[in-house]
């Protein structure tokens, strides 16, 4: 969405929506509407991207959920941001029913203003990304706006601008490096291949055939000639994931075909030439993994003329909003699935051990149970990822998350993370510390994901 966003504010109070435009500069298009029968023709009349509303209007018996019905209606894409100074209880409770996901209460900041529309517009954005894309355009498609993604984009133009032939791609399980994979061989030619290699899947009895290929009477059963994945390509890509757990005499193997750039099929005696580029992902620490024997150093520097780090998903929450709006438009485009900003901040609050393709699995698991035009919150993202509420067991403390889920998680998280910095990593001496078992201390630091987080950092420093 590069046009400018189109605002409209309907409140009764002539001097607040005096300012509207003020506070919204001249980042917006803005229009304002005084009363409700005005406000209803105007979104008649016009698409608006997102819509201020109050809720009550003088002598008017109608409210703003009556506006907020007509608005969902006439215009499903409309993004409403209730701005109001109501305080009864159940008013709120009806608010929150209604499936409005943004409540500013009066009086609110410009700046609480501006950010609330920002949100708004940029999550249509991702919404619209999720929806319009075909197979081939999702390979160009990277989300998140966090510092880490913009380092990992400009990386991938470097690669792309300078033709780097040979990439390494490195991460925990989950982060997304076959999406990243993908973008490198789209930005540099949509219409090359790309063929993807499982090294780890691969055994040491047919490794050869499968990269390699072979010659028709090669071995029994070898009925005709089979080209190796680096001729299929013709130029494109090959993506050589997981390649630190493949085993280390297909290494020898693959590291000369990288040197030399020719094949020599299985039961063949004449090389061939082939052209290709590659892209290597793993989640081992191949610097580690020399040390131990397991990796062969000089495949190591072949692979690597272009390292990617590929952050975990703990380190770029910030990112979690926009991957969560854009799973949810990818997997249920036609319900028009809404979330509240408690349930986003309850998301981004867990520790993500399984990264983006655990929040993935876990946004689809929820939104499935959700009906259409439905709001998700937090007692929905409770439901679909336990290992949230399990950090409280008692019930109580389960209706607490409901309320209060994601300061309580952040809190529960500092209190464990402090209580093994001052034991110095010792899981025991923390847990005494706490007043608990050491298999309760392990059963709740393992769910918050530091105990997961602690030994990937161990690896990673050694």
């Amino acid at each position: 969405m590069n046009k400018i966003p189109k605002i409209l504010a309907i409140d009764d109070d002539l001097n607040w929506l005096s300012q509207v435009p003020l506070i919204l500069e001249d980042t917006c298009e803005v229009s304002t509407r005084s009363n409700i029968d005005d406000g209803i023709r105007a979104i008649q009349d016009t698409f608006y991207d997102v819509i201020l509303l109050d809720l009550n209007f003088g002598n008017d018996p109608r409210t703003g959920l009556d506006v907020f019905r007509k608005i969902k209606a006439k215009d499903h894409s409309a993004d409403v941001i209730v701005i109001s100074g109501e305080t009864n209880p159940t008013k709120l409770i009806q608010i929150m029913n209604a499936g409005i996901t943004t409540f500013l209460p009066k009086p609110c900041t410009p700046d609480q203003i501006r950010i609330s529309i920002a949100n708004a517009v940029h999550a249509k954005q991702i919404k619209l990304k999720a929806l319009n894309l075909d197979t081939k355009g999702q390979e160009k498609i990277l989300i998140g706006r966090s510092s880490h993604m913009r380092r990992v984009r400009e990386q991938i133009a470097f690669i792309v601008k300078n033709g780097i032939k040979d990439v390494l791609l490195t991460g925990e399980t989950g982060t997304g490096k076959e999406v990243i994979a993908k973008m490198i061989a789209y930005q540099a030619d949509p219409n090359c291949r790309f063929n993807a290699v499982n090294c780890a899947a691969i055994s040491d009895g047919l490794a050869e055939s499968e990269l390699f290929g072979h010659v028709r009477g090669a071995y029994t059963g070898a009925d005709r000639d089979r080209p190796s994945v680096f001729e299929i390509v013709g130029g494109g890509f090959v993506f050589l994931d997981e390649i630190g757990d493949m085993p280390l005499t297909q290494q020898a193997k693959l590291l000369r075909v990288l040197q030399e750039r020719q094949i020599l099929r299985v039961g063949s005696s004449e090389a061939k030439e082939v052209n290709f580029r590659s892209i290597s992902a793993t989640h081992v620490n191949l610097e580690h993994a020399i040390i131990q024997k397991r990796f062969r150093e000089d495949l190591f520097y072949r692979i690597n003329k272009e390292i990617i780090n590929v952050p975990a998903l703990r380190d770029r929450k910030e990112d979690i909003i926009d991957l969560t709006h854009y799973f949810l438009a990818q997997a249920f485009p036609t319900k028009r699935l809404g979330i509240t900003e408690e349930a986003l901040e309850l998301l981004m609050a867990y520790h993500w051990p399984g990264n983006v393709r655990q929040l993935q699995r876990v946004i689809e698991s929820i939104g499935s149970h959700c009906e259409e035009d439905s709001v998700i919150r937090e007692a929905d993202v409770c439901h679909g990822l336990p290992q949230v509420a399990n950090v409280f067991g008692s019930r109580a403390s389960r209706v607490l998350i409901g309320r209060y889920g994601a300061s309580l998680i952040s809190k529960e998280r500092d209190r464990f993370e402090k209580a093994l910095s001052a034991a110095r990593g010792n899981r025991t001496i923390a847990a005494d510390s706490l007043g608990m078992s050491r298999a309760t201390f392990y059963r709740r630091a393992t769910e918050l994901g530091l105990i997961q987080a602690r030994e990937v950092e161990t690896t990673q420093s050694h």
